[in-house]
């Protein structure tokens, strides 16, 4: 079973849920996740399309892995360098899973808010408002 790490910042009232899945590969938690056509999460890797959500817990290939969906809550998330007060889309040329600064392409879909600034590439949990 995974352990919660503490990636939830706040959770009064937010229109979020957290749900299981079954992880296609391995997940840590605070990476952005997708659906794949089985219903199992992946990597977020797209920067057009939404987010199914971010991952609570830890989870190897076959596990179950808790994912935080829904809007308008605060959660520590993967992030590439990003300065607080950016508006933030999957990083789709770095890190798997992670956020980066919105681009000025059109097609980029923001969804999350940096809270922090977070300098360290890689992917590192920072504080956003998931949106």
């Amino acid at each position: 079973m995974a352990i919660t790490k503490t990636i939830l910042v706040n959770d009064g009232g937010a229109p979020a849920r957290i749900i299981n899945f079954t992880a296609a590969a391995a997940i840590s938690a605070g990476e952005a996740l997708d659906l794949n056509n089985a219903a199992k999460c992946i990597l977020a890797t797209d920067g057009t399309l939404p987010v199914a959500g971010y991952a609570l817990t830890d989870a190897a290939s076959g596990d179950l892995c808790s994912v935080i969906t829904g809007s308008g809550y605060v959660a520590y998330v993967m992030c590439e360098t990003v300065a607080a007060g950016d508006n933030c889309m999957v990083d789709t040329s770095g890190t798997a899973g992670s956020l980066d600064t919105a681009g000025s392409n059109d097609t980029d879909r923001v969804v999350a808010m940096a809270l922090e600034a977070q300098t360290a590439s890689g992917g590192t949990l920072t504080k956003c408002l998931v949106l």
